[in-house]
């Protein structure tokens, strides 16, 4: 009976050695979460493509849908329209100008040639002055023409330039109705669909990368002294919920304010704790989900 009870003792020593040896403690806690971005409309219209999906990945800058544009275009085209029109009363300054100063080149030449003949008494001053009188004349006509269309032209150009920059908006606003995904990633919710009224900063769907996971963990200030920026942790997880138990990790932001820990890893007692929060991106290679809890081992094997 004894020996009976002394191999009890002794294998329930045993249990206890195998029970009671947890290894190392985790330095921090946390969860799991990705930059979300929430895409909305750009235009009011309706959503005549829509081709999301949840779970659908996408790259940066796809097309994913767009909105009815039919009175953007007719208004880009009315615009087009009074843009001809202006065009067209644009003056042909060199074609009206050229009579003008074929007539002065000419009044010029016969000046010149009454003037030689003057000189040889073949011709009076009184034809000279008139034939002076002449160039002169035109010579003002032509500046006085000149000026004249200049400021036509500058008059239509300048109603132009309103035309033209409202083209420019127009355009602008047909660009914009094309649903563009602006990251890299996978569709976390979708808030409409195809054929819905779109209106300008109306949510259409939510994208996140999830190929790298932020791990916002929170630790005590006495741990600040074994931390760093850019410093490589191991980061495990429930191998139940994974597959896999350990992921590296680097540091990427450390709170410069400490703050009462969160009640999602709060026990009572530590409640009254001050605590500093931290961001740790981990590489996903799949099994990482958001919101998923993780430990922290800030020295790493």
């Amino acid at each position: 009976m004894r020996r009976y009870l002394t191999g009890v003792v002794v294998l329930g020593m045993a249990w206890c050695a195998v029970g009671c040896d947890k290894g190392p403690q985790p330095d921090a806690y946390g969860n799991f979460e990705a930059v979300e971005v929430i895409v909305s409309a750009d235009c009011n219209g309706k959503l005549l493509d829509f081709r999301v999906d949840e779970g659908g990945k996408f790259r940066r800058g796809e097309i994913v849908g767009w909105v009815d544009t039919t009175q953007l275009l007719l208004q880009r085209e009315q615009l087009r329209a009074e843009l001809a029109v202006c065009r067209a009363q644009l003056p042909a300054k060199d074609k009206q100008l050229d009579v003008l100063r074929e007539q002065l080149a000419k009044t010029r030449h016969e000046l010149k040639r009454f003037k030689a003949l003057a000189d040889a008494d073949a011709s009076t001053a009184q034809q000279v002055d008139n034939l002076k009188y002449d160039a002169e004349i035109l010579q003002k006509q032509l500046e006085a023409e000149e000026s004249t269309l200049d400021i036509q032209t500058r008059t239509l150009l300048a109603r132009m330039e309103p035309i033209r920059q409202q083209i420019l908006q127009v355009q602008d606003r047909i660009d914009h109705a094309y649903v563009v995904n602006p990251v890299a990633g996978t569709v976390l919710a979708k808030y409409a669909e195809q054929y819905e009224l779109a209106t300008v900063g109306k949510p259409l769907y939510k994208v996140a990368n999830l190929d790298t996971l932020i791990l916002r963990a929170y630790v005590e200030e006495p741990q600040l002294a074994a931390i760093r920026l850019g410093q490589t942790v191991r980061v495990a997880v429930d191998s139940v919920y994974a597959g896999a138990a350990e992921f590296d990790g680097r540091i990427g932001w450390i709170a410069d304010q400490a703050e009462f820990t969160p009640k999602v890893i709060q026990t009572r007692e530590e409640r009254a704790n001050l605590v500093y929060a931290l961001k740790i991106y981990v590489a996903n290679p799949g099994p990482l989900k958001i919101g998923m809890p993780a430990e922290v081992y800030f020295h790493t094997k």
